[in-house]
């Protein structure tokens, strides 16, 4: 077992977090700093490797919330050696605040640890909803929102892949067929170093899966549109303004770069999705206008934190 734990540890997390320190709130360090000192043996920081490898061996079978929450922060690990972190505590706790009230009222409120929301220190335009609920937002996104609503309207789409399961969603059935596979070889194997490279490669597939879909190719059209629903309804029930996503879509539109790698690439045309949001957005219940106080609360929220962003 303590090779098995050994293999899951080699490509989860000790690849993934290669050039990556603190993670804020997604505690991905402390798991970790057993493996970069040798210590192996220590159940306490390699439980949840165990259940990484158990992931793999019940692949015919649904995943398990706990299951879900390590190749998700395995994930997020991966993407986060492509997009650093920015290291602002104030702005941090924000999105997470913002983010955990809108999370409860998507159609999975709860996962293994809750969510997690963490900002990435890039220019870029991007945004990742990772298993299990690891939000990770751009700065250069949210210069595209204006107001906490627009920042809301922001998460409430990444919750939105999160809560559909769009992640899992882009792991391919053979390559669960190939880990579990190369799971059983080595189980039998003991400890041959050849089949435990291949099982670090087959469970590598499976966190890859995910990350060039999130990253690199985008989910589908159905996908995304999935999400956007989602999203507005979740903004219209929890109490900020659905047309606050088209609004943030409108600025995106003069500010993404046709040839980028960042949401210009692996989302649909904002001018597609606009269209499509503001029919779904009519046929929602109609609401009373939020007061003038809260909404100069919100603003005034937004600007002491968001400010310099």
């Amino acid at each position: 077992m303590r090779t098995l734990i050994r293999a899951a540890l080699l490509v989860s997390l000790t690849l993934a977090l290669a050039g990556c320190g603190s993670l804020g709130g997604f505690g991905i360090a402390d798991v970790v700093s057993g493996a970069a000192s040798g210590d192996i043996s220590s159940s306490s920081k390699l439980e949840g490797l165990q259940k990484t490898g158990e992931a793999i061996q019940s692949a015919s079978q649904e995943i398990t919330p706990e299951q879900e929450y390590y190749i998700g922060r395995a994930v997020a690990a991966t993407v986060l050696t492509i997009y650093k972190p920015w290291d602002n505590a104030k702005a941090n706790e924000y999105l997470n605040t913002l983010g955990e009230g809108l999370s409860r009222a998507s159609i999975l409120p709860e996962t293994f640890t809750g969510y997690h929301f963490l900002i990435m220190d890039t220019d870029d335009i991007n945004a990742f909803g990772a298993p299990s609920g690891f939000v990770l937002v751009s700065r250069g996104l949210l210069r595209c929102a204006a107001t906490e609503d627009e920042v809301a309207a922001v998460l409430a789409h990444e919750i939105g892949h999160v809560s559909l399961k769009h992640g899992l969603k882009a792991i391919s059935q053979g390559r669960w067929t190939e880990a579990a596979l190369q799971l059983a070889k080595f189980a039998g194997s003991n400890s041959d170093s050849g089949v435990l490279r291949s099982l670090t490669d087959s469970f590598g597939g499976v966190i890859g899966d995910i990350v060039k879909t999130m990253v690199t190719s985008g989910y589908s059209r159905d996908l995304e549109k999935d999400a956007d629903l989602e999203a507005i309804r979740i903004l219209h029930d929890v109490g900020y303004d659905p047309q606050a996503l088209v609004r943030v879509l409108k600025r995106m539109e003069t500010r993404l770069k046709p040839d980028g790698k960042d949401f210009a690439k692996t989302h649909p045309d904002p001018e597609v999705r606009i269209a499509y949001l503001n029919d779904a957005i009519k046929k929602q219940t109609p609401v009373a206008p939020t007061a003038a106080r809260q909404v100069k609360a919100r603003q005034a929220r937004y600007q002491s934190v968001m400010t310099g962003i």
